[in-house]
């Protein structure tokens, strides 16, 4: 299996990069207190960061809605999942402990203020591969697995290019139902999302470890760390 990104995405967007963890023998089962007391932590911090009152005006989100426009998605319609997670945290809303995997990515979003998401690749057939889609790939809501739809022709997809199958609408928007994580979950790939004009280097991959850290201590297992750019748009699994 690869796990890639296709040139166009660098071409259109070329300050984009993606960290990916590769996490292998992980433990996903049970709430941990220490877990779910991070996550509260953070979603503290949110709250009472007055720079995030008009949080779609920050660099970090307003680049995101920026990308969705020129995806030809409407932000407001179609939220990147940071802004989406922002908004609902500074509503005052705690967001459910699903499992610890999602937790950490909820964590480390809110810490960093960028889009974070995993997949369990025990769903993947093929390679798993973020880039236009061409409009026939199929698309199954996450806790709809009855419910399917295409996404549009040129939105960029996170997808398994042996079935087809849509693990992520939108770049950062929705996730899918087939890849989703449970607490069965044994193998994952992580995404850490950033656009160098408003996060550097240094913090991207300050993110990436600190989801590595997290992992360590709460999941077990052993995890790589990859990261995806122009030069290195993709690796074997």
């Amino acid at each position: 299996m690869r796990i890639e990104i296709a040139d166009k995405v660098f071409e259109t967007w070329p300050d984009y990069r993606r960290y990916v963890i590769v996490a292998d023998g992980v433990d996903n089962a049970g709430q941990s207190g220490e877990l779910k007391a991070l996550l509260r932590q953070a979603e503290t911090a949110v709250r009472d960061n007055p720079a995030l009152e008009n949080y779609k005006e920050i660099p970090r989100i307003d680049v995101w809605r920026t990308v969705f426009t020129d995806m030809g998605l409407n932000p407001n319609r179609f939220p990147p999942s940071i802004a989406n997670l922002i908004k609902r945290t500074r509503a005052g809303k705690d967001l459910p402990f699903i499992n610890s995997l999602v937790a950490i990515f909820n964590v480390v979003s809110l810490e960093h203020i960028a889009p974070l998401g995993g997949d369990d690749l025990d769903a993947v057939k093929g390679d798993l591969r973020l880039g236009p889609a061409s409009g026939d790939e199929i698309y199954t809501p996450l806790g709809k697995p009855d419910e399917s739809e295409h996404p549009d022709a040129g939105e960029i997809i996170l997808h398994d290019t042996g079935t087809g199958s849509v693990f992520c609408r939108g770049w950062c928007w929705k996730n899918g139902d087939p890849s989703k994580i449970t607490e069965t979950t044994k193998r994952v790939a992580i995404n850490v999302d950033a656009m160098m004009q408003t996060m550097s280097p240094g913090e991207h991959e300050q993110a990436a470890k600190r989801v590595i850290d997290l992992l360590s201590q709460y999941c077990g297992g052993t995890a790589g760390l990859h990261l995806l750019s122009p030069e290195n748009p993709g690796f074997s699994v």
